[in-house]
């Protein structure tokens, strides 16, 4: 089973993690493997230069990019767009940030679960955190329990999980039209279509989090983005309004809050 890895670089990123995170992928236990690399605007050099090697050295390594920077969900529909034209015989995409690590053995571990569970769409993982937390993260297990509380909780890690690419094949794709928030909304999109939901307890990622991070996960704009999102869900499903709506308003509080008290929520709560 092929399978196609995508992520994102844009000018933020620095050459030590990106060039962690890619041979994090080129040293998987499963072979079968093609990285798709977007480069999202005008980078640092020093990244360019790795991009540049990693590309002339290894046949599964395709790089493209974007005039200027577009955002990370244009990024993502791009390398769909180009996976699902060029190769047909890719059958799972699996997300993966450019300063995240992924354990040697996810991949093999991802395409046997999804091999012997032909019913679940979207698979993740658990992760362990580095940098400024070190907890670990695991999120609920099967697709009735992830629904239940995708307005508590966001249902996947983003960077851990691989799709069937029939998910993208129906016509499915990151949305444009938000905020910092393209994980969230299109989880909820997709739960809205019904795709079949899965996470395993396996820790299989080792996820970067510092300032920067939770620096992405607040402000105004993001908060009101994530509000609209979750509100268009609740209103769609009708479920448990009041307890949902105590979730969604919790949610958007923390989002506006100073990054000091975040980072102590973080570390409190989660």
């Amino acid at each position: 089973m092929m399978v196609a890895i995508i992520l994102s670089v844009y000018k933020k990123d620095n050459v030590l993690p990106v060039y962690l995170a890619v041979q994090s992928l080129l040293h998987q236990t499963y072979r079968e493997i093609s990285i798709f690399i977007r480069i999202d605007g005008e980078v640092n050099q020093k990244v360019e230069s790795l991009l540049s090697y990693f590309q002339r050295n290894n046949s599964n390594i395709y790089i493209s990019r974007n005039d200027s920077n577009r955002g990370l969900s244009y990024s993502l529909n791009k390398l769909i767009d180009i996976i699902l034209v060029q190769d047909y015989a890719i059958k799972y995409i699996a997300r993966m940030d450019s300063d995240d690590i992924c354990h040697l053995d996810r991949i093999k571990q991802q395409v046997e679960f999804l091999n012997k569970n032909k019913n679940v769409d979207v698979l993740g993982t658990a992760c362990k955190e580095f940098g400024i937390f070190n907890k670990v993260i695991t999120k609920d297990k099967n697709d009735a329990s992830i629904k239940k509380n995708i307005l508590k909780m966001s249902p996947f890690i983003h960077p851990s999980v691989m799709f069937r690419a029939k998910v993208f094949f129906d016509g499915n794709r990151y949305p444009l039209d938000t905020v910092l928030s393209e994980d969230l909304s299109f989880w909820l999109t997709l739960s809205l279509k019904n795709y079949c939901f899965h996470n395993l307890t396996n820790i299989l990622l080792f996820y970067r989090i510092n300032d920067s991070t939770l620096v992405r996960r607040t402000g105004l704009k993001k908060s009101f983005s994530e509000l609209k999102i979750r509100c268009d869900y609740l209103r769609k499903t009708k479920k448990n309004v009041p307890l949902n709506l105590l979730f969604i308003l919790g949610h958007f509080g923390i989002r506006i809050m100073p990054i000091s008290i975040v980072r102590l929520i973080y570390r409190l709560m989660r």
